[in-house]
């Protein structure tokens, strides 16, 4: 089974997105995977990304974006991830988006990339987890505060 740390290194996360639009916050954050060595072919994972509608989740003061692409062009789940400053509020939506999660998965992994993405919402929906999240001081400790998370739910 692979781990959030695993999955998100620090570098991969930022945490000052002040993108002003859902398609430009997934770009942003999209952008921190090219280069990846598990990235065959960075122009068809953005194809993949950009030909799903990415998945906002509104619960319990929770605004989480959720962008993914099932491709080829990745050899195994790669991860980025963004926190908004200020929060990005989409108009039509229900509250601000807070984080963003932009994800590459090839098709052999969809059972485990399930598992990821559950990781990541719970944890985001965790009452102690997403005010850390959202105060953590650098992107190494935004991880380990996913890594807690997921272990300890």
């Amino acid at each position: 089974m692979t781990t959030l740390s695993e999955l998100l290194p620090a570098h991969h996360v930022d945490l000052a997105l002040s993108a002003t639009t859902k398609t430009a916050a997934v770009d942003d954050i999209l952008a921190r995977l090219e280069g990846h060595a598990c990235v065959k072919n960075f122009p068809g994972l953005k194809a993949a990304i950009e030909a799903r509608d990415a998945s906002v989740i509104f619960e319990d003061g929770l605004g989480l974006l959720i962008a993914h692409g099932r491709t080829e062009a990745v050899s195994r789940i790669v991860l980025a991830a963004g926190r908004f400053n200020p929060p990005l509020q989409l108009p039509g939506e229900a509250g601000p988006v807070h984080l963003v999660f932009v994800a590459g998965i090839p098709a052999a992994f969809s059972t485990e990339y399930l598992r990821v993405v559950g990781a990541i919402v719970r944890c985001c929906k965790d009452p102690e987890s997403l005010p850390a999240l959202l105060s953590a001081p650098s992107a190494a400790a935004f991880v380990q505060l996913l890594t807690e998370g997921e272990s300890r739910l």
